[in-house]
C-alpha cells in the first residue's frame, strides 16, 4: 500500500529532532511492507499554518489521491483540534484514504472502531493543549505579578553586567560611549542599566553622586 508519513516538531523544544519520528515511520512501513512516496516534515507548533508548508503540500497530495493511508507518529503531530480531526479523516475516508498513528494504534480509519477512538482521542488531544495554555498564561501572569521579567535575557543579563560593574567601568573609562565599548554592549544598554532617561554621556563625577 502507498502511504504518506508526516513528521511535526515544535519550534518551542529545540531538542526535538524530527529524525526520532521518521525513523519509526519508516520501520513500521518496512514492516508492514508499505511503500512510502513521500515524507512531509514540519518544524513548527500545531497551529502555526504557515510554516507548516509540508502539511499543507501532504493536503495537496492527498486530494491527488498520491496514496491510500497518512501514516503519524502521535496524534497531535497532525491536528490542531477536533473538528479539523474529524473533517479531514472524514473527507480522506471518503476519497479513499486512511490515516494511522503508530503511537496510538487503535487509531486506524480503515475501521468503524478506530474511527471512533480517533474522535475520542482528538478531544482528549485537544483539551491538554488547552490545559497546557491555560497554565502557561497562568505561569507568565505570576511571574509579572511578583515583579519578575518574562522572556529572553538581555545582553547585559546574559553577560552578567551589573549597575556596579557598569559604574566602575564609567569610572575607569571617563565616558558611557568608552564604557559601553569597554563591555561590549550598547550605549542604550549602559543607559538602562544605570536607569538614566537620556543619552547624555555619563561623567564619573556624575556617577559618583
Amino acid at each position: 500500500m502507498k502511504v504518506a508519513i508526516y513528521a511535526r516538531v515544535s519550534t518551542e523544544d529545540k531538542n526535538q529532532d524530527p529524525e526520532t519520528q521518521l525513523y519509526a515511520l519508516r520501520e513500521f512501513c518496512k514492516k508492514a511492507d508499505w511503500e512510502i512516496t513521500g515524507e512531509y516534515v514540519d518544524v513548527a507548533r500545531a497551529k502555526d499554518y504557515k510554516r507548516r508548508v509540508n502539511w499543507q503540500r501532504l493536503l495537496d497530495d492527498a486530494r491527488q489521491r498520491n496514496f491510500k493511508a497518512v501514516l503519524v507518529f502521535r496524534l497531535d503531530r497532525a491536528f490542531r483540534s477536533v473538528n479539523e480531526c474529524t473533517n479531514t479523516t472524514k473527507y480522506w475516508h471518503d476519497i479513499g484514504i486512511g490515516f494511522k498513528s503508530i503511537r496510538e494504534d487503535v487509531i486506524d480509519t480503515t475501521t468503524g472502531q478506530g474511527t471512533f477512538i480517533l474522535h475520542i482521542m482528538a478531544a482528549v488531544a485537544e483539551l491538554e493543549s488547552t490545559i497546557i495554555s491555560e497554565r502557561v498564561t497562568a505561569g507568565i501572569a505570576r511571574t509579572r505579578a511578583q515583579g519578575n521579567r518574562y522572556g529572553r535575557k538581555t545582553l547585559e543579563e546574559k553577560k552578567g553586567i551589573t549597575f556596579s560593574i557598569v559604574t566602575e567601568a564609567v569610572r575607569q573609562e571617563g565616558s558611557l560611549n568608552k564604557a559601553s565599548k569597554f563591555l561590549k554592549i550598547s550605549r542604550r544598554s549602559l543607559t538602562r542599566i544605570l536607569g538614566q532617561k537620556d543619552s547624555q554621556i555619563l561623567t564619573p563625577e556624575k556617577v559618583n553622586k
